[in-house]
């Protein structure tokens, strides 16, 4: 009972899938962020069935690249894509380290994050469009979204919590499994190049996304807030989708 409210949790705080009303101060709590990959696999069934059903009825690449750009803020609501621009919101400002938490606070947004957003958006719908051909890669497309927020997760609990408070830290009250997640993640990754050997680039990006937002978790801000979770979130799916439409243009060139 404990872990099907922990799931609950996960899917009612990132998700825009309708939960049922659960008990947010029980101990399931503590739960929520190791249930988070499972909200990547709704993410990634979504994607999957909507590539599927470009394939079959032959619909145009640009539709299926549109739709596969916009399911997965449909599917979570865009609450990462908020922390996204409210963090370059916050990088931009130049400011000190206190400046950039208090802009994280504040629940406008301005028109760096706009920008940054609108760029993020323009490349993930070209990287589709490059990759959407033929029938959809449903092992990568599930495999990602997972690894993707067991990675986030990891960055919740491995590094220091940058304000003490906040709903992040409501959610990291127990430790004690945070490897199994890295475990989850090298798994989803890796078992790709197991696949094919090309798609080991999608583990390359995420490699790369992973160390420069801990560099900028640490340096810049001085541990991890929730907007930074969904910000390094965001990245690492971009990257991960990099490497894959690299793998899937070397497997064509082949």
């Amino acid at each position: 009972m404990k872990v099907a409210r922990a799931v609950a949790m996960a899917f009612a705080l990132y998700s825009h899938i309708p939960m049922p009303r659960v008990d947010w101060e029980s101990d399931s709590r503590r739960l929520t962020l190791y249930a988070f990959p499972l909200v990547g696999l709704a993410v990634g069934g979504s994607m999957a069935l909507w590539w599927h059903i470009c394939y079959v009825f032959s619909l145009h690449s640009i539709l299926c690249a549109t739709g596969l750009t916009v399911l997965p803020l449909l599917v979570t609501g865009g609450i990462h894509m908020d922390g996204y621009c409210d963090v370059w919101d916050a990088r931009s400002s130049q400011g000190s380290r206190e400046k950039k938490l208090e802009i994280l606070k504040d629940p406008h947004i301005g028109a760096f994050g706009v920008l940054h957003c609108a760029v993020y958006l323009l490349v993930t719908l070209a990287l589709w469009g490059q990759t959407a051909a033929g029938p959809a890669p449903v092992l990568p497309l599930l495999a990602v979204p997972v690894a993707a927020r067991a990675l986030s997760a990891c960055g919740a609990l491995f590094l220091p919590n940058a304000r003490g408070s906040g709903l992040l830290a409501q959610v990291t009250g127990w430790r004690g499994g945070r490897f199994s997640l890295l475990i989850l993640a090298l798994v989803c990754l890796l078992g790709l190049g197991w696949f094919s050997p090309a798609y080991l680039w999608v583990a390359v990006g995420a490699a790369l996304a992973c160390g420069d937002s801990l560099r900028v978790c640490l340096r810049e801000f001085g541990g991890t807030t929730g907007d930074l979770n969904g910000w390094f979130l965001q990245r690492c799916e971009l990257a991960c989708l990099a490497g894959l439409a690299l793998a899937r243009w070397l497997e064509g060139w082949r």
